[in-house]
């Protein structure tokens, strides 16, 4: 493989626990750091669970709630009370570090392969990146990659195949030639596999359902492993 390129939603960063915590105040359940990053993981799985939903979104925030501790016939409103807590910019609330995966994204660089990202956001997450000093194009505070792709800018999102090849084209590799990483089903693994790419399932809480279906890791210093 020539390239990895890799999501930042569920993989370097998820909702810092700050900006959710007081949605839970009603079941008096308290949440920090380590809970809400495994609490975005079982929002994920609920969310590939309901693939074919409409409201898939709905089904991530109610998976959410369930990691964290609320009753189940009261899950909806949670559910409700989350996306109230989160009707802010995606800056404000996307900003909380996954554990090891700045540092697995640094292993990575010392390997010599080419470097990207793709994320479905709203235009924002370029400045995510570098505010978190994951990633930059170029030098900077963070990794050198060749591209960041953001769905809010170029207008197509995951798991439609275009926008992988908005990335391939700056980084100059073919697609059976590079690894995508991300954290669901629905818009990673099968979008990345309908581009082209091989994917790899970041999954550290090993909740993926369909473990013989495609390539999993735990952190992102086990992608090195897999090149």
């Amino acid at each position: 493989m020539d390239a990895v390129i890799l999501d930042v939603g569920g993989v370097f960063l998820v909702p810092h626990y700050e900006t959710v915590a007081e949605a839970f105040s009603p079941w008096r359940l308290s949440l920090d750091a380590a809970g809400a990053e495994r609490a975005h993981f079982f929002g994920a799985r609920a969310l590939d669970a309901a693939a074919d939903a409409p409201n898939d979104r709905d089904a991530y925030l109610v998976g959410y709630a369930e990691a964290v501790g609320v009753p189940e016939h009261e899950r909806e409103h949670a559910a409700e009370r989350i996306k109230t807590a989160w009707s802010v910019p995606n800056l404000d609330v996307w900003r909380q570090h996954v554990r090891g995966s700045r540092e697995g994204l640094r292993t990575l660089a010392t390997k010599g392969i080419k470097l990207g990202i793709i994320s479905n956001s709203d235009g924002t997450v370029e400045e995510q990146l570098r505010r978190g000093e994951i990633c930059q194009v170029g030098e900077g505070l963070g990794v050198p990659v060749l591209a960041i792709i953001d769905s809010g800018v170029v207008g197509v999102s995951k798991p439609q195949v275009e926008i992988f090849r908005h990335a391939l084209e700056p980084i100059e590799v073919m697609p059976e030639r590079a690894v995508y990483v991300g954290d669901t089903l629905r818009y990673d693994v099968r979008g990345a596999r309908a581009a082209g790419l091989t994917p790899v399932h970041f999954d550290p809480y090993e909740l993926c359902a369909e473990r013989n279906d495609h390539a999993h890791v735990t952190s992102i210093g086990e992608v090195a492993q897999l090149l």
